[in-house]
C-alpha cells in the first residue's frame, strides 16, 4: 500500500457521516491512526527548493534530493518572469469574486482570466506549452480555467492548450 496522510481528506458533504463515521479520514490516515508502521517522505525530487518550502512543513524532515538542488532546470530563472511561482488571488473582476454555483465547486473567473493571461504571455516568450502547467486546488475552479483556456487560446496557432 502507497499513501500519504498528509494530503487533503476525503470531502464528506454529508455531515452525519463526516462526523459518527469518519469518512473524512482516507484508509491510510486511518492505518496511521491506529498505530501501523510506515516509511515517511524524507526527500522530495519534483520541486524547486523555493517551491517545496510551501508544503514542506506537512512533514517532519523534508529535504530535497540533489536533482533539484544541482539540475540546471531547477537552478534557472524563468526568464520574462519576477519569481519562480506565483500565487494567484483576485478578489473582485467585473464586479465579481469567488463563486459557489453548486455546494463545494468554488470558482474565480479573474483568477482564471489572470493566469490564461499569464500562460498566453509565457508561450509569447517562448515558454513550450508542454512544459507549462496551471494548478488549482478546486475542481470548479480547473473546469473554468479549462473553458478561458479552449476559449482564448487552444485553437490559437500561438498558444494551444498547456501541458496540464
Amino acid at each position: 500500500m502507497i499513501g500519504d496522510h498528509h494530503q487533503l481528506p476525503p470531502v464528506v458533504q454529508n455531515m452525519a457521516f463526516q462526523k459518527y463515521s469518519r469518512l473524512d479520514q482516507s484508509l491510510f490516515s486511518r492505518f496511521v491512526r491506529l498505530g501501523t508502521p510506515y516509511v515517511e517522505l524524507d526527500a522530495q525530487g519534483r520541486a524547486r527548493p523555493s517551491i517545496a518550502a510551501l508544503y514542506n512543513w506537512r512533514y517532519r524532515a523534508l529535504g530535497d534530493l540533489p536533482r533539484v538542488r544541482e539540475s540546471p532546470e531547477f537552478l534557472s530563472s524563468n526568464p520574462g518572469l519576477g519569481y519562480e511561482y506565483q500565487l494567484v488571488d483576485v478578489q473582485d473582476f467585473m464586479g465579481r469574486g469567488e463563486s459557489e454555483p453548486r455546494p463545494y465547486y468554488y470558482q474565480n473567473l479573474g483568477e482564471a482570466e489572470y493566469v490564461v493571461s499569464l500562460y498566453c504571455f509565457m508561450r509569447l516568450m517562448g515558454y513550450p506549452a508542454a512544459k507549462i502547467s496551471i494548478l488549482t486546488t478546486y475542481n470548479g475552479q480547473k473546469d473554468l480555467i479549462r473553458d478561458v483556456v479552449e476559449r482564448r487560446c487552444a485553437y490559437h496557432p500561438l498558444f494551444g492548450r498547456p501541458h496540464k
